[in-house]
């Protein structure tokens, strides 16, 4: 296990710099429900993933490193390898180089039983499960059940569930809040045990004889250590205390230290990512995400990491309402200005995480007030020509329309709205006359499941206007079958705004005032959805609570016949229920939100490409590796080109050895595996490229080497 961490993050890079498709996750693993101990280090088995923790590794496995689950309730550590088992009894264990798990029994979580937290044991090549209705015996040769019980004893398991289990030499211990029992076992022929399934074969015992842990004193080789951090009200916080060469580690539900040379290390900070209850994530248009938490914290990544935290506006945020709502309050402009709103507080203005400005119901202006000093938005849009902001607040009255420019001015089209509750809102720009038209969610209450429409609101654009904006022109118009729309996501270049009530997805051409349904979307099930975004290709994106993640490919360009894709834990998604999604068509990378961290996806048809070997491109045409050892980087990679455009490797004698066009340079990237268009890898020497679209050719020369 040493150096493990140095490993992963050399494999993770190599993987980012190649991979057309790459899942990462990012979560906090916390509450540690289970711990194992190795030579060098300990396992932990938490809500969010499973966690290695050594003198010089600290690595979190997820689904994304082929767990299919994210909250793991055990974990032991046995001669055939680590296993870990998740809330609802899948079972998965590490690859012996310790780079990724593999599922290898799936068949317990179809009952929907939870594991109870910490209560895995083993002994030989028997794994003991108890869940909070049952004990599930498991054969680690071959990871299938051998059987299930539900009564020790005179106690239904159903009724009065496992609290402790315990394995001593060939006695296995089960306590419940009705009794303690033991039953002697046959370790070595378990499935040939004929009685292990009659509850007589167990014996009553005295509760005192299963282990039971000081709760006032924390001892380590008879030393009492009385350090704070080790106590909460004067009791014990360490739950598992194991010896690990010349230290001790103690941890518990949300404590780990470790104890060596007289000195007590509090390691419990996870300094990788530190934000749960997450809500809402918006790409960053230079590349990057920023993500809200509901208790206020803002949190960013920008060149693949995390930095520390932020705390949004004196420690308030938009917690329960954050979710209930469906806030879409983050927006975000090219130049790095973001405006935020914190519940009832008004909004914020920020750059490069930099507040700048707060404005809200306390100051003299004109935002609305739902209640008095308390303004309310559940969104916010940046405006269609990048001058500034949009938001919607809800109102006594009619809901208003606000602009906020960059330096904080603001102002406020007062009870221009249909209701007095308004959702999210989108914008864009008329392009015969410059107005702006604005789309806000009407409803009749706050709530996500509120009945409403849509509202477009044709505005002059304040330039025209003194910076101000006035008179706007109304219509309504019907939403999804009568319910108010959660969410909308605008394709400029297919003229065409997606949008999602709570339970429907619909579509509003340009040059149209209605939404409509698309007719079929096969592969869709029914689902209860929070979000949406449009990718550069015209596909949709939609989160949902409990189901994943789904891509609507539009067949044929059609918008009523779309194809669905789908994306869940399986897959390496951190969590099913994804509460926002967000496209960051800079990199090509597609951010969702989970209650409990974040997930990512690597795409290369997710980049937005039509500046690329234009005029007005910011990067060049790039090749890397180079040199290119195709025995170490299992690809060459040419980035920033035309998706419009043909590639061809050539050899220094001018031969043809591949050629690269339509999807294999969607998102402006092509790889190349060294191999010729007979599958033959090629001699080392030098090679060149030439990329031609209709109107400009790049050309370059690159080493490859053995």
């Amino acid at each position: 296990m040493k150096l493990l961490l140095n490993i992963l993050v050399l494999f993770v890079c190599l993987q980012s710099a190649v991979a057309a498709e790459k899942w990462q996750n990012f979560s906090v693993p916390f509450s540690i429900r289970d711990v194992a101990a190795t030579e060098d280090g300990v396992w932990l088995a938490t809500d969010g993933g499973v966690r290695y923790k050594s003198s010089t590794d600290d690595v979190v496995y997820t689904p994304a490193n082929g767990l299919e689950a994210s909250t793991f309730y055990g974990i032991v550590n046995t001669a055939r390898g680590v296993f870990a088992v998740s809330e609802y009894g899948l079972i998965a264990r590490m690859s012996d180089d310790f780079t990724r798990w593999t599922v290898l029994n799936r068949s317990f979580p179809a009952g929907n039983v939870r594991v109870v937290p910490g209560l895995v044991e083993f002994s030989g090549d028997n794994l003991v499960i108890a869940f909070e209705s049952k004990i599930a015996f498991v054969d680690l040769k071959t990871v299938t059940s051998i059987l299930s019980i539900e009564r020790v004893g005179d106690i239904a398991l159903g009724v009065y569930g496992p609290e402790k289990m315990e394995i001593r030499g060939d006695s296995l211990f089960v306590s419940t809040s009705r009794g303690s029992f033991v039953r002697r076992m046959d370790w070595d022929h378990l499935k040939d045990d004929m009685h292990l399934v009659d509850p007589e074969t167990w014996t009553r015992v005295n509760p005192s004889e299963l282990g039971s842990r000081d709760s006032l004193h924390v001892v380590v080789h008879g030393k009492t250590l009385k350090d704070s951090v080790l106590y909460s009200d004067g009791k014990s916080k360490v739950l598992w205390q194991f010896d690990v060469k010349d230290q001790t580690y103690l941890i518990g539900h949300e404590l780990i230290a470790r104890y060596g040379n007289g000195k007590l290390e509090d390691l419990t900070k996870y300094k990788l990512f530190q934000l749960s209850g997450l809500y809402e994530l918006q790409a960053i248009p230079e590349g990057g995400v920023i993500v809200a938490s509901e208790d206020g914290f803002l949190a960013t990544n920008m060149g693949g990491f995390w930095h520390e935290p932020m705390v949004a506006f004196l420690g308030f945020g938009n917690h329960n309402e954050a979710y209930a709502y469906r806030m879409k309050t983050m927006s975000i402009l090219p130049e790095g200005k973001m405006i935020y709103h914190v519940w009832g507080m008004g909004f914020q203005l920020y750059w490069s995480m930099e507040h700048l400005y707060n404005i809200s119901p306390f100051n003299d202006n004109c935002l609305d007030e739902l209640v008095e000093s308390f303004t309310v938005a559940v969104g916010t849009t940046v405006a269609p020509d990048g001058s500034g902001f949009l938001a919607a607040t809800s109102a006594n009255g009619k809901y208003s329309v606000d602009f906020i420019t960059p330096d904080g001015e603001l102002s406020c089209a007062t009870g221009v709205g249909s209701s007095s509750f308004a959702g999210p809102l989108a914008a864009r720009v008329d392009p015969s006359n410059s107005d702006w038209i604005v789309y806000v969610s009407n409803r009749n209450s706050l709530g996500a499941f509120a009945e409403g429409g849509l509202d477009i609101l044709r505005f002059p654009p304040p330039s025209r206007n003194g910076g101000r904006l006035m008179n706007p022109e109304l219509k309504s118009i019907d939403g999804l079958d009568g319910s108010t729309l959660i969410d909308m996501a605008i394709d400029e270049k297919n003229e065409v705004m997606w949008v999602i009530s709570s339970t429907d997805i619909g579509y509003m051409e340009f040059d149209r005032d209605s939404i409509r349904k698309p007719v079929s979307m096969n592969g869709l099930l029914g689902a209860e959805y929070t979000s949406i975004d449009v990718d550069p290709l015209g596909n949709i994106w939609v989160g949902t609570t409990t189901q994943g993640v789904y891509r609507l490919d539009r067949r044929k360009g059609s918008l009523d016949t779309l194809t669905a894709t789908h994306y869940t834990m399986m897959d390496g998604l951190l969590n099913n229920a994804v509460l926002d999604l967000s496209i960051d068509k800079k990199y090509g990378v597609i951010w969702m939100a989970h209650e409990n961290g974040v997930s990512s996806l690597d795409r290369n048809d997710l980049r937005e490409t039509r500046t690329f070997m234009t005029d007005s491109a910011d990067t060049e045409v790039q090749v890397y590796p180079v040199p290119f050892r195709p025995h170490e980087f299992p690809h060459l990679v040419i980035d920033n080109i035309s998706s419009a455009s043909r590639v061809d490797i050539y050899n220094r004698g001018g031969a043809l050895m591949r050629s690269f066009s339509g999807s294999d340079v969607a998102g402006g990237r092509v790889e190349w595996d060294a191999l010729t268009k007979e599958g033959r890898l090629v001699a080392p020497g030098v090679y060149y490229y030439v990329v031609r679209t209709p109107s400009k050719i790049k050309k370059g020369k690159f080493i490859v080497i053995h």
